[in-house]
């Protein structure tokens, strides 16, 4: 049975991405909410133990299993209810577009923050590796990353700003053949930039000396795992329905992206890219596999932020890793025991000690009082 023809008197709008939630999503969606929930655990997880926890790294990838959560709760409640000619409710069909167009982008962010780490650690000087400090190539490095990943926002934002509004674009046909063509243009970017940062990956893996080449080649295989995502997308945009919100009956036509075969495909080339990449971040030991600190490597200017540091051969070391070098702590006394020793500041002179002006026998008391310290690997240290 072919799919209807458009005619003049109905607008044609472009079809939903993942079509319309029917029974066939029920136990998908069910499957995926688990999932994502179960990936949040290790992230949380990550954050009490101090040699594996990130603060900006791999964030973005939180967000996205965050926000994947209220998309697959809808759909699994709407496959149980739902009923021809019935309405979706408006705001959650733009929710749910919004994060399916958006959210591999955000992925990608974290993939160029840690090629980011790999490629600084490159130019960084080390005598066991005999490697010398390079910081012109370093600067160039984070210049040309900080411009791909302000690309990334910039179309991650064109995809929010046209989705945000997707029901404005319904009402007439001139507009819903516009948003049909920015629609092209927010997944054409992503797939252009994923596939130059590939390129640049293995451009770059032969000819940099001192590259952590099993980190460049992860980089690599998720990156290509999440270019399916707008690969797919692009394959199914031509197609259009006569309404984004009106429950159609079945049987369903093939171009609402919603029979049986149309949602496999869904799931398998939109949906488990971005779970694969999800569990490989967040069950990873991102620090140790990138070999990073908690942040990452977020500076511009070596004069301003220091010379960034190494990891002592992979090994988790509180405050080493790509950042400013961390300057050691001052010593300071216990406040308990200031009061014991309050009047040795000022003590009491006799005329004979006030004739001599520097007696070099003589130790004031605070030299013993017990300090704490700050060691290389920021254990405590005190005199008992």
């Amino acid at each position: 049975m072919g799919d209807p023809e458009p005619s003049t008197a109905e607008v044609w709008v472009p079809s939903l991405i993942g079509g319309f939630p029917t029974q066939d999503d029920r136990v998908p969606s069910i499957l995926l909410l688990v999932l994502f929930i179960c990936s949040l655990s290790p992230w949380i997880k990550r954050q009490f133990d101090p040699n594996t926890r990130t603060i900006t790294l791999g964030f973005a990838t939180f967000v996205f299993a965050m926000g994947q959560i209220p998309v697959f709760t809808f759909r699994g409640f709407r496959s149980h209810h739902h009923e021809p000619g019935e309405i979706l409710g408006e705001w959650m069909t733009t929710y749910q577009q919004l994060a399916f167009a958006v959210g591999y982008t955000g992925l990608m962010l974290d993939l160029v923050s840690f090629a980011r780490v790999v490629l600084v650690n490159a130019t960084l000087e080390d005598q066991r590796r005999g490697s010398r400090d390079r910081p012109t190539l370093r600067g160039k490095i984070r210049r040309l990353l900080w411009y791909l990943g302000f690309l990334l926002s910039v179309v991650s934002g064109l995809g929010s700003v046209v989705y945000s509004i997707l029901f404005v674009f319904t009402q007439r046909q001139d507009r819903a053949d516009r948003f049909w063509h920015l629609r092209y243009a927010s997944d054409a970017l992503p797939l252009i930039i994923i596939l130059t940062f590939i390129g640049g990956l293995l451009y770059i893996r032969p000819r940099l000396e001192f590259l952590d080449k099993p980190a460049v080649d992860a980089l690599v295989k998720l990156s290509l795992t999440l270019a399916i995502v707008p690969i797919y997308r692009l394959t199914v945009l031509h197609y259009k329905s006569p309404s984004m919100q009106i429950f159609p009956s079945e049987p369903f036509p093939a171009s609402s992206l919603t029979p049986t075969r149309a949602k496999v495909v869904f799931y398998i080339c939109h949906i488990l890219p971005g779970v694969l990449v999800v569990y490989y971040i967040h069950f990873i030991n991102i620090r140790a596999k990138f070999n990073a600190g908690p942040y990452g490597d977020w500076y511009h200017n070596d004069k301003k932020n220091g010379i960034p540091q190494l990891r002592e051969e992979g090994v988790l070391v509180e405050g080493v890793g790509v950042g400013p070098i961390a300057q050691p702590k001052k010593p300071t006394i216990r406040w308990w025991l200031k009061f014991l020793f309050i009047f040795e500041s000022r003590p009491s002179r006799t005329r004979d000690a006030e004739k001599d002006d520097f007696d070099p026998d003589r130790e004031s008391l605070l030299t013993l009082v017990p300090t704490r310290s700050v060691s290389g690997d920021k254990s405590d240290k005190a005199w008992w």
